[in-house]
């Protein structure tokens, strides 16, 4: 209703709700996933076998999936670690900036597209999260530029860090052939294109009343299926937790009714309260009185 009042536009604010106390944010269960199924490539090594990025696969049109599943694999534990490293730096303030729904999107799109320039440009196979973090990385840096007015000063500094980091790693890149360069020039591209398209473009907007706030119209909304998928899952998840809270709870419950003897239900004692002195009665000595009002 507000947003129809606005014409369009939608109030925005910075979204600190995983800093809430028993709140997870996404970035977070990405790298729980991402250690979880770093532990599945370890037990059972077909794993990687089957969701690795095979570029003569994707380009004859067969098992398409593998474009998806690079994104949560990896080839070592020091491979992992910096992924990690690098997702919880940048992960978390991309969360804040652009919500939820936008933040899995923006991940997700640079992940596959970071495996669809490799297919294309290295015949290798190749795996890892660095496409799609390189994603965030570009989706940041296209942000804070369309944004700038906002930001000042502090704006550009960051500005300036996203893009010295991204150059140093692609330098290093292109020194190393173990890297797979175009995944992350493809995630990077990615992320530029998800946040011009999709991401937040803020504005100023005066109100009738004097005041002014911050709000938010994309050059391209997100289809609401697509940005309501986090909530929809923290709701499943909350579901759940509670039917395990309760289910735990009626299982700790004796089976057997009390019973005094066979046939005859025990009942409880029927005890007689006893009015306090001074407590509110009729014509007790200290009668309760309102706080305000008299």
């Amino acid at each position: 209703e507000l947003e129809n009042r606005l014409g369009g536009y939608r109030p925005w604010s910075v979204d600190n709700s995983s800093r809430r106390p028993g709140k997870y944010s996404w970035t977070g269960r990405i790298v729980v996933a991402n250690v979880i199924m770093y532990g599945l490539q370890m037990i059972a090594p077909g794993v990687t076998r089957m969701g690795a990025k095979r570029s003569e696969l994707i380009l004859q049109g067969k098992q398409l999936y593998r474009l998806f599943t690079p994104v949560f694999l990896h080839g070592s534990i020091s491979h992992l670690m910096m992924n990690s490293f690098s997702l919880q730096n940048i992960g978390p303030e991309v969360e804040r900036l652009f919500g939820g729904g936008r933040f899995l999107a923006t991940y997700v799109a640079a992940g596959v597209a970071g495996n669809i320039a490799s297919a294309y440009y290295t015949p290798n196979p190749s795996l890892g999260a660095s496409g799609a973090v390189f994603g965030l990385m570009g989706a940041y840096y296209a942000f804070l530029s369309r944004n700038a007015d906002f930001f000042g000063r502090s704006g550009e500094a960051m500005m300036g860090r996203v893009s010295s980091t991204l150059f140093m790693n692609v330098i290093f890149g292109l020194a190393s052939p173990a890297i797979d360069n175009w995944a992350h020039i493809g995630g990077g591209a990615a992320g530029v294109a998800m946040a011009i398209t999709f991401g937040p473009k803020l504005y100023l907007m005066g109100l009738p009343s004097g005041g002014r706030i911050v709000v938010d119209k994309p050059t391209v909304r997100l289809p609401p299926s697509i940005e309501t998928i986090p909530s929809k899952i923290e709701n499943r998840l909350r579901r759940g937790r509670r039917r395990m809270q309760v289910n735990r709870f009626t299982s700790e419950l004796s089976a057997k009714p009390w019973r005094k003897k066979p046939g005859t239900i025990r009942r409880p004692r029927q005890f007689k309260q006893r009015p306090r002195r001074g407590r509110g009665r009729e014509g007790s000595r200290n009668p309760l009185k309102p706080l305000y009002g008299e």
